[in-house]
């Protein structure tokens, strides 16, 4: 069955509908460089963090330098670390021996721009740029889509047709972001194979308000899938 992760969260309120509707993972986007409506201070997602309850993973999603994202690990104490920038392979391969032996595993998103299908990476090719990536110590990949407007949360599908390609080849677990809602999310499972889903903006009223209703539809719509 495949697994999901409900990214974004702000609010006790937030974590409480994620774990109800069976959400497997909570994303919390920790003073990520660049503003978007879910940013939170480390000390917040800390608190949060701390509330999520056993057999529910955690995962910070963060950019930037290295120091400043090790140090936001270390503070949060997340499962998971997911860099979500232009990270080179030097610069993830740095996070993962800094966090070596804390138990926080590195996860990395490869950003695809959701207009050419090109990786935001030093090989354009979505998987080239994975290929790569399985060789830099982290432990799965997110694919998401990226436009001019926002580096994350776009509501832009990507082509599933070619990372289901993508997907055959990969040994690391992949797991699918970019434009995915209730509505849609079964098709992209079903037709890429993920071992995961990743949603954020798919399940707002608004830009930064979860709806609980929306949540438990998404989770009930992946978790139908076999």
């Amino acid at each position: 069955m495949v697994r999901v992760k409900i990214c974004g969260l702000m609010t006790e309120d937030d974590v409480k509908a994620a774990v109800f509707a069976g959400a497997d993972s909570l994303g919390f986007v920790t003073e990520y460089p660049v503003s978007v409506p879910w940013n939170i201070a480390r000390e917040r997602a800390q608190t949060l963090v701390a509330s999520v309850p056993p057999f529910v993973t955690t995962t910070a999603v963060v950019g930037g330098p290295v120091e400043e994202m090790v140090s936001i690990a270390l503070k949060v104490r997340p499962h998971f670390l997911q860099l979500h920038g232009d990270e080179t392979v030097e610069e993830i391969q740095a996070v993962c021996k800094a966090l070596a032996g804390t138990g926080i595993k590195v996860i990395k998103a490869l950003r695809i721009k959701a207009e050419t299908g090109e990786a935001l990476f030093h090989v354009a090719d979505p998987a080239k740029a994975c290929q790569i990536l399985e060789q830099s110590g982290v432990s799965g990949i997110v694919v998401d889509s990226v436009t001019e407007s926002r580096p994350a949360g776009t509501g832009v599908p990507l082509d599933w047709e070619s990372l289901r390609r993508v997907s055959e080849k990969l040994s690391l677990p992949l797991v699918l972001a970019g434009g995915l809602n209730p509505e849609n999310v079964r098709v992209a499972i079903e037709t890429v194979k993920p071992f995961g889903v990743d949603v954020i903006s798919g399940i707002e009223r608004k830009p930064g308000v979860k709806d609980p209703q929306l949540i438990q539809e998404f989770v009930n719509a992946a978790k139908a899938c076999i």
